[in-house]
């Protein structure tokens, strides 16, 4: 999953961090984050998937 970090607009509620991500996700596993290559700040969220889910 590809994402823009918390700073890379200037409002409040655009972005994500990798704690929000685990949060988001139940049943899944946040396994690697590779920072993105942008001017602004961004990154590649890598999840494999832990429990069924229904």
């Amino acid at each position: 999953m590809f994402g823009y970090g918390p700073e890379a607009f200037d409002d409040p509620i655009s972005g994500v961090t990798a704690d929000e991500l685990r949060a988001r996700f139940p049943g899944w596993r946040l396994t690697d984050v590779t920072p993105g290559t942008n001017p602004v700040p961004t990154a590649w969220f890598t999840l494999q998937r832990t429990a069924a889910t229904e």
